[in-house]
This record gives C-alpha cells, sequence and structure tokens, in this order.
C-alpha cells in the first residue's frame, strides 16, 4: 500500500510502508469579526500544510503552512492521516504538533492540497520534522519559514522521500494559485458541503487529481 505526507504514522511494530506521498494542503479556517467580518485562514500543509487568512477589515491575506502525510491511494471515504506544522500560542509562543486526522482528504477548514512528494522513509521523514528548530521571539520568523526551512532539510538528505518537488518558491506560487482559482470558481461559498473531498493539485503529474 502506498502512502502520502496525509496519513497516520505507522507504529513501530508496524511494517513501514515503502512508497508514501507527501501532499501539499491548505486549509481554510473561517471566522466571523465584529459586523460579521468574516476572517478565512488557510492552513498549507505536506499534501506540505499553509492558514491563508483574509482580514477584510485591513485587507491582508495570510497563510500558515504545515505538512500532512497519507496514502497516495485514497480509494477510502475517509482516509486517516496526521497533519505536521507549527502554530503561534499565547500562551506558549511557536509549538511544533503532530496532529492525527480522521480524514485527510477532507477537514472542515481545508481548501486545497498539492501532491509534491512520494515518501520512502515515513520514519525517517517525521524525524526531519521533529528536528526542524522552532524560534521564539522573532517576528520575521513564521509557520511559514518553518515549513520552508523542513523542504530545504528534506531535500538535503535525499533519503526520505523519493519523486518530489521541494522548491519552495514553486510550490508556495501553485498553491496561492490554485486556492484563487478555486475561491473565484465559489468551491468554497456558503452552502458548500465542507464534508466532501477537497481539491487536489498533483504536483509532480501537473494535474488536477480531485476536483
Amino acid at each position: 500500500m502506498s502512502y502520502s505526507l496525509s496519513s497516520l504514522l505507522s507504529s513501530s511494530s508496524a511494517p513501514s510502508p515503502s512508497f508514501l506521498a507527501v501532499f501539499l494542503a491548505v486549509f481554510l479556517a473561517v471566522f466571523l469579526a465584529v459586523f460579521l467580518a468574516v476572517f478565512l485562514a488557510v492552513f498549507l500543509a505536506v499534501f506540505l500544510a499553509v492558514f491563508l487568512a483574509v482580514f477584510p477589515l485591513i485587507h491582508l491575506i495570510r497563510y500558515h503552512w504545515g505538512f500532512l502525510v497519507g496514502p497516495k491511494v485514497e480509494s477510502q471515504s475517509e482516509v486517516p492521516g496526521v497533519r505536521y506544522h507549527v502554530k503561534n500560542s499565547p500562551f506558549t509562543g511557536w509549538v511544533y504538533e503532530e496532529v492525527p486526522l480522521a480524514n485527510v482528504k477532507s477537514t472542515v477548514n481545508l481548501l486545497v492540497r498539492v501532491l509534491i512528494a512520494k515518501i520512502e522513509d515515513e520514519e525517517r521523514l517525521v524525524e526531519i520534522l521533529r528536528n526542524i528548530p522552532v524560534v521564539q521571539n522573532d517576528p520575521e520568523w513564521r509557520c511559514r519559514t518553518w515549513l520552508a526551512n523542513a523542504l530545504d532539510a528534506i531535500k538535503a538528505d535525499g533519503k526520505a522521500v523519493g519523486t518530489s518537488e521541494l522548491d519552495w518558491g514553486k510550490i508556495e506560487k501553485v498553491a496561492r494559485k490554485y486556492v484563487a482559482a478555486k475561491v473565484a470558481s465559489g468551491r468554497y461559498e456558503q452552502g458548500a458541503d465542507l464534508r466532501l473531498p477537497k481539491p487536489t493539485w498533483d504536483l509532480l503529474a501537473e494535474k488536477e487529481i480531485v476536483p
């Protein structure tokens, strides 16, 4: 069975999957502000993970980035996975997290996913992510910085993933364009079923695999 960077980690006693895929994922979180202003957040994660936040009151767009790992073949209606990312807490500052997901194909706040790599050694990949430095008290350091550094480390390692696209500049450009196209098409308009599998772009084959 093959996997993508969006499934639950296998236990140490289970056979390690020999073929996994890494996906870039963009997540949307919707927040209501004063006078019903809508704040959107996108979490791009592998299935990479980004939280795009649109602040209507101040006209800003922000992204929160992270990684997802899960099966490459997603034939079941629900496919378990894991999200790897860093988040900024007002109480603890930046913290690294590994979050199990019941269904890596769709969470309520997920916008799109972009497939960026096939995993050869999942345990090695996770160890790399766990060792990416988390920086505090630096206004220039964000989840985006962590993710870019993680991509560089994965590329330098050369063993955790096989076929891949690890160029952060290209990944970011494709993810932003893909999200913008889906927003423009009305994919996330009020009334849409946010539980359905989210749009997924295969960056390796350069084609859409989930509309």
